[in-house]
């Protein structure tokens, strides 16, 4: 599988993209937006806490330790 990048004027889009659907060749929207991967503030907290040790008793020094314990 081979991926390519082309840039096209927005006026030819539908036309390249038409013509490439009778080719056989799939899209794939890249995310851009990078900040999913940023927790929100609630799950931030949370793993804040956890390290912490706030509401498990100890600190969580590493997660196969933690996954154990529980």
């Amino acid at each position: 599988m081979e991926t390519l990048i082309i840039n096209i004027p927005e006026k030819k889009s539908e036309l390249v993209k038409q013509l490439l659907k009778e080719l056989g060749v799939t899209f794939r929207k890249e995310r851009t937006d990078k900040s999913s991967h940023v927790p929100n503030s609630v799950t931030q907290r949370t793993i804040d806490d956890a390290q912490k040790g706030i509401g498990i008793g100890e600190p969580i020094k590493d997660v196969t330790s933690y996954i154990n314990s529980l």
